[in-house]
């Protein structure tokens, strides 16, 4: 197959995987499986002055970065009341973001020299059942597209689409400091400014709007239980203050470790990220779509783990309501929890192998 063929391909398997994600979340069809879009518009906190028309994060408590606040309020304005009209406006404000992500993953698999091996992962089934979902493919795309500048080193257009998509969930900022790395000079100061002057508009408009709503955001987070955290299985307790703080530490440690190591920097991003994933007291499964644009990168060492780490996390939603607590071993998520954490454990310590330890 050449390569043209195939880069056609993937933007055929992404607009698919959009419609297909879009269609298992329909809120109107009697066999959708939850979103977390579609609850925004029923839940009591939220419900009321989505319909109102009011802003989320600027005139009410929502607990996302601005810019997803701002997504779920352009559907809502579109919706003239019903839910329907509402999940349409997302599932049609969603499109560019699988885009993104194609053209995201065609290149680096070209630029790592992953070839075709590389272009698999746009058939994740996770992008198919946690896109159309909440905020985190959005993110994904922005952060593909920075590090995709960030090897043709084009920094300011890096830095932009890492503060953009900073703005809809925070993880993009793991990108920044193996960035800064890889600058030269002028070129870290150019990055930063890119990244703050796309990060920080709608956060301070967001504080001088609604005072106090970026405090809100850490309480309410750090007030969280674990979530298919690996390490419920010792602690056996959600709300267990030494878990949480451990999971914290641990992976700022393993983070920093990321960042400063010897390697390829798609590699030490990759690293980077999956260890706060993996040491993170809040792991729910949409998250694993912020490897997407990562996994051509270190593809030969990822792809052996790849299939049970898909299925596993995908089996989260699928068995998360019965007759349980999901959130408690031995339920049946916690057990695709683990197995998802064991594969990203053999993911991690193969890419170091491959791309760090040689370095």
């Amino acid at each position: 197959m050449d390569e043209r063929r195939a880069e056609i391909i993937v933007y055929v398997i992404a607009v698919f995987s959009w419609i297909l994600s879009g269609l298992i979340h329909h809120p109107e069809l009697g066999w959708s499986i939850y979103s977390d879009i579609n609850s925004f518009w029923w839940r009591p906190d939220s419900a009321e002055q989505l319909r109102r028309g009011e802003v989320p994060c600027f005139q009410f408590f929502f607990e996302y970065p601005p810019a997803s606040c701002l997504t779920i309020y352009v559907s809502a304005i579109m919706s003239s009341g019903e839910i329907s009209r509402y999940y349409q406006a997302f599932f049609y404000l969603s499109l560019p973001a699988y885009i993104a992500l194609a053209w995201s993953i065609i290149n680096v698999a070209r630029m790592s020299g992953a070839g075709l091996l590389g272009l698999v992962f746009i058939a994740s089934p996770s992008l198919v059942v946690y896109g159309i979902y909440n905020f985190d493919h959005f993110a994904a795309a922005m952060s593909g597209i920075a590090v995709v500048f960030m090897m043709r080193r084009r920094f300011l257009i890096s830095g932009l689409a890492a503060g953009i998509g900073f703005a809809f969930k925070l993880y993009p900022a793991f990108i920044v400091p193996v960035a800064l790395l890889e600058c030269r000079g002028r070129e870290r100061y150019v990055l930063f400014a890119a990244f703050l002057a796309a990060a920080a508009p709608l956060f301070i408009i967001q504080e001088i709007i609604n005072p106090g709503m970026l405090a809100r955001f850490y309480e309410y987070h750090s007030g969280w239980g674990l979530e298919n955290a690996w390490y419920i299985w010792i602690f056996f307790d959600q709300f267990s203050p030494t878990a949480k703080l451990l999971g914290t530490l641990l992976g700022a440690f393993l983070v920093i470790q990321a960042w400063l190591a010897r390697g390829p920097p798609l590699s030490k991003i990759f690293l980077a990220v999956s260890a706060w994933l993996m040491m993170s007291y809040i792991f729910t499964p949409q998250m694993t779509i912020w490897l997407l644009p990562l996994f051509p990168a270190v593809s030969r060492s990822v792809l052996p783990y790849w299939p049970s780490f898909e299925i596993s996390n995908v089996s989260i939603i699928l068995t998360w309501f019965g007759d349980y607590n999901p959130l408690m071993p031995p339920a049946p998520p916690q057990i695709m929890a683990l197995v998802r954490a064991f594969s990203l454990a053999l993911m991690m310590i193969s890419v170091y192998r491959a791309y760090i330890r040689r370095s």
